[in-house]
């Protein structure tokens, strides 16, 4: 490449107007700054360091301002188009991992930054030609990394379903589109079952990356039902084959999909829908055993955690309860067919914060939506014992139930508001007629009602029990039909006398910091010295301007927090940004210059309050160095 410029230009005025040699040959080796840099008072300042005097650092203010003048005028010489831009590709943690075409949250783009650029275009679209009426996304960007703030179908092609272009603008205009990037979209984790320390009651699976939560579909519930809800966790009860008839062993046929944060138009703007869930998994088998006599007492708390009657351990998913027997500690509730759950945020059992239906089985796991309607008269819970719920409402709010001192509990899973959830009918699995309820998939609770904040653990911890329920017939007209007699449903014991008489288990809540860095390496990329994007290859990782970070999926998350601080203790916020998917351009412009420090936190709707703020990461260290510039002497 030749050291002279183009006559005209700001490096070449500067060049007959530099005082001496040295100077001169500075400019020239510095050309390429130059070529990007087109703001005169800042060529100025910068060139300060190098010109002996101020009437110097005048002469090369004035003399950029000359030659930029220069080149506006017809006269000047006419500026090439830039060229297209390359090297344009998608990746999920670092611009220099293997490119996939393939992905299940909307990943991150870089591509080679273009000479003399002030701004990127870049488009989404689901056709390769761009045509308007399949544009999903436009925005532009101001260095060559973007973070589409967006989350799209589940879209597969051929070869591709989804495009990205981009393009350079410059003052000499805008260059061509670059070859496009295409990919797919689909989730490439499915749930898997776990058999391992998973007891009596309750089915469980592996969590998802990037899943917010799961829908679970029964396939062979009694009386021909086919239910499908959603739940927040990665664990649910088996209430449907255990309630009215839990001395009965059966074989359980159930699948799992997990579901996703998506647009809140439910579509993108060309029409196509957006659902929230993925694939189902293989259809999985669990065979149930009859309940244990004698007094109640814990198995486990579990959910991505196990905690044990006598070791409790943090969860990050709200953690899914299991027992044995059916009394409580002064023998009451031998021949109880229900119990009720309750989760207290102290020992004594005084506060509660989650509050079970009346479960049938030796288990309960909050899920969305209403739990199993309880028989109305006498005649109903017959039927019930046959297996044969009170339809038509299989799932409804369960009414004349009361504390064991007349109060009435408040079940989290009783839906105080209906919401669509997507779920829809399920089919039967023989492809004939059946009946089917859609239960708990129909509506939504109360947000914060079936998942539990952090509460500091180690120290914090939760602490649950379980109490037998007794089914009350209220005779009201002695000369009428007794099978008609109204029931209710009264608790045999208070929660605080059976954690009084030791009748209560522990576990905590914990969410795990996200993950910003491999090993100590931040996930971040950006434009260094040259035009290249490369990733961090040191601790404190030093870019140019707007450099992209991204971070593994945090459970139960759905949204990111980012801060960007100039010192780590004490933190003062001095940036906010937020991200629906796992990556950020982190709002540091050239002028930002010097060590800034940010961190990460996920964000769970489900919770109330400030409780739905997950815990936030470990500060990462990183450096905007602006453009550098040096004179060589």
């Amino acid at each position: 490449m030749s050291d002279s410029f183009e006559p005209g230009t700001a490096q070449s005025t500067l060049l007959l107007l530099a005082p001496d040699a040295n100077i001169a040959n500075s400019v020239r080796r510095k050309r390429t700054w130059f070529e990007r840099e087109g703001r005169c008072e800042e060529m100025a300042l910068k060139f300060r360091g190098g010109l002996p005097t101020k009437e110097n650092m005048k002469l090369a203010f004035f003399a950029c301002a000359i030659a930029l003048a220069f080149t506006a005028t017809a006269g000047g010489s006419p500026s090439k188009p830039p060229a297209a831009p390359v090297g344009l590709h998608a990746f999920e943690l670092k611009p220099d991992e293997r490119v996939k075409h393939t992905y299940a949250l909307m990943p991150a783009f870089s591509w080679n930054a273009v000479r003399d650029a002030s701004t990127y275009e870049l488009q989404l679209a689901t056709s390769r030609a761009f045509s308007d009426a399949t544009v999903l996304y436009e925005k532009s960007y101001d260095a060559p990394v973007a973070s589409i703030q967006l989350q799209v179908p589940w879209m597969t092609g051929r070869p591709y379903a989804l495009w990205v272009r981009v393009r350079a603008v410059t003052d000499a205009g805008t260059s061509r589109w670059g070859s496009p990037f295409g990919f797919n979209t689909e989730w490439q984790d499915v749930p898997n079952k776990i058999d391992k320390q998973t007891p009596n009651g309750l089915i469980r699976w592996s969590p998802v990356d990037g899943a917010t939560g799961y829908q679970v579909w029964f396939m062979n519930a009694p009386r021909g039902l086919q239910t499908h809800f959603t739940t927040l966790t990665n664990v649910a009860d088996e209430r449907e084959y255990w309630t009215f008839h839990s001395a009965a062993p059966r074989t359980i046929l159930w699948r799992v999909r997990a579901i996703r944060l998506v647009s809140s138009s439910s579509s993108l703007p060309n029409g196509i829908q957006v659902v929230r869930y993925g694939r189902y998994s293989d259809i999985f088998t669990t065979t149930t055993s009859a309940m244990s006599a004698g007094k109640i007492h814990a198995v486990a708390a579990v959910s991505d955690a196990e905690s044990t009657a006598s070791t409790a351990r943090p969860h990050q998913l709200t953690p899914g309860l299991d027992w044995t027997g059916s009394k409580d500690f002064a023998g009451n509730g031998a021949s109880s067919e229900l119990w009720r759950a309750y989760v207290f945020s102290d020992k004594q059992c005084v506060n509660p914060v989650m509050t079970s239906s009346l479960i049938g089985g030796p288990a309960w796991a909050p899920r969305e939506g209403d739990p199993l309607n309880m028989p109305q008269t006498l005649a109903e819970l017959e039927k019930a014992r046959l297996g044969l719920f009170p339809l038509p409402e299989v799932f409804a709010k369960q009414n004349n139930v009361f504390t064991a001192d007349g109060d009435t509990p408040s079940a989290s899973e009783s839906a105080a508001q209906a919401t669509a959830s997507g779920g829809g009918t399920t089919p039967p699995a023989s492809g004939g007629a059946a009946t089917s309820q859609t239960g708990a998939s129909a509506t939504t609770t109360a947000a914060g009602a079936l998942s539990l904040p952090d509460n500091g653990w180690p120290e914090g911890r939760y602490w649950w029990t379980v109490v037998p329920v007794a089914i009350v017939p209220v005779v009201t007209d002695p000369e009428a039909d007794p099978s008609t007699a109204k029931l209710e449903y009264h608790d045999l014991t208070l929660p605080q006398d059976a954690c009084a008489a030791g009748q209560v288990w522990q576990f905590g809540m914990q969410s795990l910091p996200v993950t910003t860095t491999d090993s100590q390496t931040p996930y971040a990329s950006g434009v260094g010295n040259g035009t290249r994007v490369v990733a961090a290859a040191t601790k404190r990782p030093a870019f140019r301007e707007l450099p992209l970070v991204t971070w593994k999926s945090a459970r139960a998350a759905d949204t990111y927090e980012i801060e960007l601080s100039r010192q780590i203790y004490p933190w003062k916020a001095v940036k906010k940004t937020t991200s629906v998917v796992t990556s950020v351009v982190l709002p540091l412009a050239q002028s930002d210059k010097g060590v800034w420090y940010y961190r990460v936190r996920g964000v769970n709707p489900n919770l109330t309050g400030p409780a739905q703020k997950l815990a936030w990461s470990k500060p990462v260290a990183i450096r905007i160095t602006g453009d550098v510039f040096v004179v060589v002497r």
